[in-house]
């Protein structure tokens, strides 16, 4: 008899715990951003109700989650990077606080030293994202069924990114001629394939008003637009910022810090770089053009070996003695394969150790005679291989 009413309390327990953790999926919080956040100029402000617009912050992020059902532990928000419905990008949430009890306070930490002047990872272009509350409850006299966790994943909109522009190669010519501008950057189209750049535009550095649009433009993929300006000869010695725009605002490029911005968040672009062309003038004419030195990456690639371990195969044109980053960490072991008929040139590299930390992310190459490649956003992801 005892243990007939034992069973029977018991299976009460676990039905009981079942409908809290099935209330805990339905409730989810409400997400406000902490004032104030700022963004770069002629960028959508960020909702004060809601997190709609945070992608384009500018440095740390708080958010204010009311009503979590249970005190969170872990935060973290998780982005689908190229619209398969998959999200391959997770972001922590640091600082997690419980304030009272309606009240939870995470924050979004740029990502220094690369990102200074982000909370999200380039390779995020916004959207709807999933936020994701955890804790684990250990067994205990208050707990008989041993360690459990609890979870709830919510669908949040951080609103669509502005694009984001990394460089402008090259970085100075003679304005007498037309110059073709290779831009790289990210989030120049969207996830669902939408181009994200309407425009191409050059602003004088020390005159604001004079304004330079680009004659024609090409959105070469989503990653690198090719641009021709004609500054003209009275441009000589004029130094220009480098500009994009689209539906969801312009590229950030800070002369000064908008107000409500951090003070030690950087000018410039989300990595603190100001992006800009110099006029050098007809009186310095350009040199011959040299034959090009540097290495190309045309796609990425994740294997698994029969031992489990997972290595990043990049196919393309590499010079011998480069040095390569994955979303800015620098892997343990590199493997030049597939040397071409023309010397020290290879046709792949093998990369093993710290690439899954970086992916989906940006992989840069610096050759042997110090030139940078174009930057190659590789999609590919460690989950699930």
């Amino acid at each position: 008899m005892k243990r007939r009413v034992h069973a029977t309390g018991l299976m009460i327990m676990v039905f009981a715990l079942s409908a809290f953790a099935r209330g805990a999926q339905d409730n989810c919080p409400i997400v406000i951003p902490v004032a104030p956040v700022a963004v770069a100029p002629n960028q959508p402000a960020v909702d004060a109700n809601s997190p709609r617009g945070i992608i384009n912050a500018l440095c740390d992020v708080t958010l204010n989650l009311v009503r979590c059902g249970f005190p969170p532990t872990s935060v973290k928000i998780t982005c689908d990077t190229n619209g398969d419905g998959v999200a391959e990008l997770m972001i922590p949430l640091v600082d997690v606080t419980q304030v009272n009890g309606l009240l939870v306070r995470a924050t979004l930490p740029a990502l220094s030293p690369q990102l200074p002047g982000t909370a999200f990872p380039l390779a995020c272009c916004g959207g709807i994202v999933s936020l994701t509350l955890s804790r684990t409850v250990r067994g205990g006299d208050d707990n008989v069924f041993g360690d459990f966790t609890q979870t709830v994943t919510c669908p949040i909109d951080i609103g669509l990114r502005a694009p984001v522009v990394i460089s402008a190669s090259p970085s100075d010519g003679n304005c007498a001629v037309a110059q073709n501008l290779i831009i790289p950057g990210s989030c120049f189209i969207l996830a669902d394939g939408s181009p994200n750049v309407t425009s191409v535009f050059a602003v004088e550095k020390n005159n604001p008003s004079h304004v330079i649009a680009a004659q024609r433009f090409v959105i070469l993929n989503g990653n690198l637009i090719d641009a021709l300006f004609d500054f003209g000869q009275a441009s000589a010695g004029k130094t220009f910022l480098i500009y994009v725009s689209g539906p969801n605002g312009t590229s950030r490029n800070l002369t000064q810090l908008p107000e409500g911005a951090s003070a030690n968040c950087p000018l410039g672009n989300e990595q603190g770089i100001q992006v800009s062309f110099t006029c050098r003038g007809s009186s310095a004419p350009d040199p011959p053009p040299a034959p090009p030195q540097v290495s190309r990456i045309d796609s990425c690639q994740i294997d698994r070996s029969s031992t489990g371990s997972l290595s990043l195969t990049l196919t393309g044109r590499f010079f011998d003695g480069v040095a390569v980053t994955v979303g800015g960490a620098s892997p343990k072991k590199m493997k030049m394969k597939g040397q071409t008929q023309e010397a020290n040139i290879y046709s792949k590299i093998i990369l093993k150790g710290r690439i899954c930390e970086g992916l989906p992310g940006m992989i840069a190459v610096l050759n042997p005679n110090g030139a940078l490649s174009v930057p190659f956003h590789c999609n590919e992801t460690c989950t699930g291989q």
